[in-house]
């Protein structure tokens, strides 16, 4: 029976990478549809094969995208632009190649389909306009999002565990006076909400010096509506798990963040910009943070972008800065306690049983682009007391459509108690959100293509750990 599965599913293996999408001809429509007004269509699939937990799957995923130019509504200078509708929609399937211990007896990944928002998973991308545009607003996945200066949110993904899918929202509204920008963790269920306005207040005032014009002011909303206090647990002290495959929560309660913001475009320049910024925050029952910053952009030559931030931190009482991070959608439930090695607890809980103390710190970022082609940026954060060391790092490489790799990497609490240092913490895997993915154009519309991702998964005994997925396949495709 198992020798007939693996036949039939190595046949439709075959049969699919036929089908599937290059990315030449995916970067080709996309050129397509920027300089013309008709719509480009494609059709395409994935199929590769890789592990999740103990059991080895066959990942099929065909995919339908329309893409097609619109009339903007917000124009610089007026006159006549649009911006582009991506729609893409899919339907991953995970099929059961090698069903171990703990044997499960089903061909289709039961966990993919156990909520309403997993079926939602179908609906891949859903944006129009880009993060450079006066209106952008996307539908799916949210990767590296962020609100304002990234001081509350900073760099949030909602999708991060194996067993759950989230449809998100991300827009913003940026006019010539003021803007607004808005994030939803969920749309089926949403717990995390987030808001930011600003405004530039000498477009309000004829006679305000021409020298304020550069000025902007914002102010920052942000709740978690149902923030984990307390799990569901054993006489034994272990968690529980829910039948949807999350911790089950025993007590929870809003919990609320609000900041002001102010930057202003020192210099704004074509090959150089220099923006410092001032944030006042406060979450409130945990304490107030300062955030002093400054933002440089500078073009060395024509195809050679260096960015930078150096960034002062005051945190006073329990205050954590960023405290919606890459990790959140885990971290809210199960995190490690700063001063007491190995016990973990929703994040809430943990920030308020930690001793109140005003401390210092810093954060560094910076990011190098070499001609459209290759992308690499770095970010290191640290403050006073253990447990607050943080470092991201991002690549991305694209040869025109033939080869495109990319890879994320993310991981807290680099000094916490149990670690031996910082630069042991880093080489460490467990705890960290890591993502590598890469594609390879091998003839006419067939491409080969990997992908890596140290993922979270709840155990039977409600903790969550982390997981290490490989996905290995081909793929090929045509658009109309």
């Amino acid at each position: 029976m198992l020798w007939l599965r693996h036949r039939t599913l190595t046949t439709l293996l075959a049969g699919l990478s036929l089908l599937a999408f290059s990315p030449r001809a995916s970067a080709q429509a996309n050129e397509d549809a920027k300089s013309a007004d008709a719509a480009v269509i494609m059709l395409s699939a994935e199929a590769g094969v890789g592990p999740i937990a103990e059991d080895i799957f066959l990942n099929l995923t065909p995919r339908l995208t329309f893409i097609k130019p619109l009339p903007a509504p917000l124009c610089e200078g007026g006159g006549t632009c649009s911006a582009l509708f991506h729609a893409g929609l899919q339907v991953p399937l995970r099929l059961r190649l090698a069903d171990r211990a703990p044997e499960q007896d089903a061909l289709l990944r039961e966990e993919d389909w156990l909520e309403l928002s997993d079926y939602l998973r179908i609906i891949r991308r859903l944006e129009y306009g880009t993060l450079n545009d006066p209106l952008y607003v996307r539908l799916g996945e949210l990767g590296g999002a962020s609100l304002g200066n990234g001081t509350i949110i900073g760099g949030y993904y909602n999708v991060i565990t194996t067993d759950h899918y989230r449809l998100g929202l991300r827009a913003h509204l940026d006019l010539k006076r003021a803007g607004v920008e808005l994030l939803a963790n969920n749309l089926v269920s949403p717990n995390l909400l987030g808001i930011r306005a600003h405004l530039r207040p000498t477009t309000l005032i004829e006679s305000a010096p021409r020298a304020l014009d550069r000025l902007q002011l914002g102010a920052t909303l942000v709740t978690d509506l149902r923030a984990p206090t307390d799990l569901q647990r054993n006489p034994d002290g272990t968690a529980l798990a829910g039948p949807t495959r999350e911790p089950l929560v025993e007590s929870s309660q809003p919990t609320t963040l609000l900041g002001l913001d102010a930057r202003f475009n020192l210099v704004e320049r074509a090959r150089l910009s220099i923006t410092p910024y001032l944030d006042l925050n406060t979450h409130l029952g945990l304490g107030s943070g300062l955030h002093a910053g400054l933002l440089w952009r500078q073009n060395i030559a024509d195809p050679v972008e260096l960015s930078a931030r150096v960034e002062y931190r005051r945190l006073t009482d329990r205050y954590l800065p960023e405290y919606i991070d890459p990790l959140y959608e885990v971290s809210r439930f199960q995190t490690l306690s700063p001063t007491e090695p190995g016990l973990a607890g929703p994040k809430l809980r943990v920030a308020r049983s930690t001793d109140p103390a005003t401390r210092h710190g810093a954060q560094a970022w910076i990011q190098a682009r070499l001609a459209g082609i290759l992308t690499l940026s770095a970010a290191y954060e640290d403050a006073q007391g253990p447990g607050n060391a943080a470092l991201r790092t991002r690549a991305a490489l694209q040869l025109a459509s033939r080869l495109q790799l990319g890879a994320f990497y993310y991981k807290a609490q680099l000094d916490a108690p149990a670690s031996e240092g910082v630069a042991d913490g880093l080489f460490e895997l467990d705890g960290a959100l890591t993502v590598a993915e890469g594609r390879l154009g091998l003839w006419g519309p067939l491409y080969a293509h990997a992908q890596y991702g140290g993922l979270w998964q709840l155990r039977d005994d409600g903790v969550f750990e982390t997981v290490r997925l490989w996905n290995i396949g081909l793929g090929a495709g045509m658009s109309f």
